[in-house]
């Protein structure tokens, strides 16, 4: 190349930014100066408005191809203005306008609440009989904000209205997010490859090629996320040749790429790698909030490698591309990414040993995760992000033990279990705020959703008739959720009482303990190990247990109890009792808790404590000595206590007896007779017994009643939970569409109604936690299939010992000591020890005998007075 030619190509290159700079100036100028004019020109006819429309269209585009994105936002905003003002505008360019000026908030600013706002505006998006952009914008929006399953509703919607012929665009986007959230939720890899099949055949042929990158960098994301790393590589770099073959802008496969070197930690590898991809990143006008994850990635590696000021440097960086400037309580950007950063930002504090640092940082995303979990409207969503979290208070425990913080301790096991439920009580009082004609009609709206599950459970997924009930079920969702929206802006003293928790602290549980003679004795099963708080009105204790031990010895127990039955040999029964003994050594000892009555909660091991032995040479129980109740959690079990409740009968019991024959489930003898011991001697009140105990029957009577007793079978397994009656079976997801109860007791005398589908985080959901659900304050349950005789004799001694005036957790002891005092029953675990009291356990207070009470005082009033005027009377 001549020097003449090298010369004019240097100057035209120094030259070349004060063209572009004069040229983007004129832009700017340009666009300032019509939208002055226009804020001049009245609102004229629709066809006039359309023609300023379309010559902002054009400058729109200019700033766009500029990378203008603030100017071309601040156009958007104008214009949107100007035509919601108008009024008139035709739907689908209404939605345009508004799309592009949601689009603009969630992409270049992170506003994630701004952008639901926008898209929802007027509630016009949710009006329209047509799906455009922006439904795959605000799918894509629940994906960032965590709300999985919402979005994977919300894709399947439009993909059923939306025509892939001439909306592909918005298909393939919708496509897209649906094969994304179900990766998120870690769906089974079948659904995923089918939604994925039908991605990579609608967009091998589509011009814009980033939704075929999509189906390599979601299949990527599924295997790295099941630790699959090599599998995850294989489709990465299938994603990264597609972006070189067709010259895409997305860096997402190369960075997660890099990511899986990190994983498999060749560091230096990945390093090198990521430095290419900020270089690349940093020269392009990519969007702020993309760059943390390659920032953090970078960081993480940098902090393996020991080199922490240069992870620091990143950690810092991430946080900028973020926009969180430490407030967690106002930020409104993508709170996921965020709690990504936190783990990130938690994991370099750990490495400097600053523990309180941590610690801070700890209860910093705490309150994070409460914001999240108050903006997903959807169970399964809310779930996910349990799980997801659990390794989170597993940490925040371990660095509260290191720093022997035993109230942050307590205060971070708490958080981590029974959230949820705690959420379901706080909405069911604040429901008492409202109107009746809402609350009505938001039960009722609930109710429908709770049957449309029903039935799609039952039907094939692939079934047109499964399509039309799920597309009613998101309607009704749909609707719930605006009820929920409008209810809350209409009443903000509901709306303080549902978000508004107030967590119990040591001190206040203390003083509870202390009015009450108890102890509470709390468990918490990590990933790497088992952490223990106990806590009566004078001492705390925290403990760290090995977690292979720990499950060793659970397992272990559990199987031998259920295997040593009446036909067991000494030596069988021996070989439990030295089992049981070491479990209590392992579990109970160590906390050197006084004798009397202790609340244990417990976290996915559910273990009877009455079975354990402190001595394998004498079968004496700890039941002997120790009143045992069971708890979801501290916040829980003082929150939902006993009511006196005004006017009502006492007890409802339900014994069907015998069986329809099409439900195949054995007859159960005498179930009968001892409900109508129960009734006749201690609580008076209605018994539906073989035909009477019907399912139509029981959800007629249930809300009317102080006490409810069944006598049935139970079926439970990881996947469904049921009770019989007479006619048909009850599940639990029919129970849900039960209202608020009244009751203050359940006694479920079935097969393992405390057994079902374990969530880690909240525990087992089963029919005792289904009541817990609708505000009963106690429940009587079973862990396993109970001996039939045994449960009898064991709840009306129970029943007994309650009218006696006992409180519930001593009525339970008394009832079991009893039953082991006969001669004729066998002392084995496995047939007294499965019946367990959760929940409130003070005495069972009724209105009918405070009744009698305040009549007789009354009684006794008046006739002092009618005694004194005839005395007056008289002298």
């Amino acid at each position: 190349m001549s020097k003449i030619v090298r010369f004019l190509i240097a100057f035209v290159s120094f030259l070349w930014p004060y063209f572009t700079f004069s040229a983007n100036t004129h832009l700017i100028q340009d666009v300032q100066a019509f939208e002055q004019n226009l804020k001049k020109t009245s609102l004229k006819n629709i066809e006039q408005e359309f023609l300023f429309f379309k010559k902002s269209e054009k400058y729109f585009e200019q700033l766009e191809k500029q990378k203008k994105y603030e100017e071309a936002y601040k156009l958007c905003v104008f214009r949107a203005k100007r035509w919601d003002k108008l009024g008139s505008l035709p739907d689908k360019e209404w939605a345009y306008v508004w799309y592009i000026h949601a689009f603009y908030q969630w992409y270049f600013f992170h506003d994630i609440q701004a952008t639901r706002r926008l898209i929802f505006q007027k509630n016009k998006i949710r009006d329209f009989q047509f799906v455009d952009k922006s439904w795959t914008l605000y799918s894509r929006i629940l994906v960032e904000d965590g709300s999985y399953q919402e979005a994977i509703e919300w894709c399947t919607k439009g993909i059923d209205k939306v025509n892939p012929k001439s909306d592909i665009e918005v298909y393939l986007g919708l496509l897209t997010n649906l094969m994304n959230a179900k990766v998120k939720l870690n769906a089974p890899i079948e659904e995923i490859t089918e939604v994925g099949e039908k991605l990579r055949k609608a967009s091998i042929n589509y011009k814009d090629k980033m939704f075929y990158f999509y189906v390599f960098t979601n299949l990527g994301e599924y295997y790295y996320r099941n630790q699959n790393f090599a599998k995850a590589r294989e489709y990465y770099s299938q994603g990264v040749a597609v972006r070189l073959k067709y010259n895409l802008e997305n860096l997402e496969a190369d960075n997660m790429l890099a990511s899986c070197f990190q994983k498999q930690g060749n560091y230096q590898a990945s390093t090198n790698q990521y430095d290419e991809l900020i270089k690349l990143f940093e020269k392009n006008s990519f969007v702020a909030y993309e760059k943390s994850k390659y920032y953090l990635h970078q960081a993480d590696n940098f902090r393996q490698q020991k080199e922490l000021d240069k992870s620091e440097i990143y950690i810092q960086k991430a946080a900028k591309a973020l926009g969180y400037q430490s407030v967690v309580d106002t930020y409104e950007g993508k709170k996921s990414e965020l709690l990504y950063w936190f783990d990130y930002r938690i994991r370099l504090s750990s490495e400097y040993g600053n523990l309180k640092k941590v610690q801070y940082f700890q209860l910093q995303a705490d309150t994070l995760i409460d914001r999240m979990r108050k903006e997903h409207t959807e169970i399964n969503s809310k779930l996910f992000w349990r799980e997801n979290t659990h390794h989170f208070y597993e940490k925040a425990i371990e660095v509260s033990f290191k720093l022997k913080d035993v109230e942050k301790a307590f205060y971070f096991i708490e958080k981590s279990r029974a959230i949820l439920l705690l959420d379901a009580l706080k909405d069911l009082e604040a429901n008492g705020q409202l109107p009746f004609e809402v609350k009505a009609k938001k039960q009722k709206i609930q109710f429908e959703i709770e049957a449309m599950k029903e039935q799609l459970s039952k039907l094939n997924a692939k079934s047109r008739i499964y399509q039309q009930i799920n597309l009613k079920l998101l309607v009704s969702k749909d609707q719930l959720n605006n009820l929920i929206d409008s209810t809350e802006k209409a009443n903000p003293a509901y709306q303080k009482l549902k978000y508004n928790h107030h967590y119990i602290s040591l001190e206040e549980l203390q003083e509870k303990l202390k009015d009450n003679d108890q102890s509470f004795l709390e468990y918490f099963v990590g990933n790497e190990a088992v952490y223990a708080i106990s806590v009566t009105s004078s001492q705390v204790r925290l403990k760290k247990i090995a977690l292979k031990s720990y499950l060793d010895a659970v397992n272990v127990y559990q199987k031998q109890l259920l295997t040593c039955k009446n036909t067991a040999t000494k030596k069988e029964f021996n070989h439990l009792k030295k089992i049981s003994y070491a479990l209590y050594k392992h579990i109970f000892e160590p906390f050197q808790l006084p004798k009397g009555r202790v609340i244990v909660s417990h976290d996915n091991y559910f273990v009877s404590m009455a079975s354990l032995l402190p001595d394998w040479r004498v079968s004496e129980f700890l039941i002997k000595d120790y009143r045992f109740s069971y708890a979801y959690s501290a916040n829980v079990f003082f929150k939902n206590t006993n009511r006196v409740n005004i006017g009502r009968t006492k007890l409802l019991g339900v014994a069907p007896v015998n069986f329809d024959e099409k439900l195949g489930v054995a007859k159960l003898y005498n179930s009968d007779h001892t409900l109508e011991n129960i009734e006749k001697n201690y609580f008076t009140g209605k018994l539906l017994t073989y035909h009477k105990a019907s399912k139509a029957n029981f959800k007629k009577d249930i809300a009317d009643y102080d006490i409810i007793q069944l006598f049935t079978h139970g079926k439970a397994d990881s996947t469904e939970s049921t009770i019989y009656f007479q006619d048909s079976v009850f599940s639990l997801n029919e129970l849900q569409r039960l209202p608020q109860l009244q009751a203050n007791l359940v006694v479920l005398s079935a097969c393992q109604t405390n057994i079902g589908k374990n969530a880690t985080g909240e525990g087992v959901m089963s029919f005792a936690r289904g009541f817990a659900n609708l505000d009963v304050p106690s429940t009587v349950s079973t862990l396993w299939s109970v001996d039939n005789n045994a449960t009898y004799q064991i709840t009306e001694l129970f029943y007994k010992y309650l009218s006696d005036g006992y409180e519930k957790d001593i009525a339970l002891q008394k009832a079991q000591l009893d039953y082991l005092r006969k001669p004729l029953n066998p002392n084995l675990p496995f047939y007294w020890s499965g019946i367990v009291l959760i929940g409130d356990s003070g005495k069972v207070v009724l209105f009918s005998k405070i009744w009698q009470y305040t009549i007789i005082g009354v009684g006794c009033l008046l006739f002092g007075l009618l005694a004194i005027l005839a005395y007056k009377k008289l002298f």
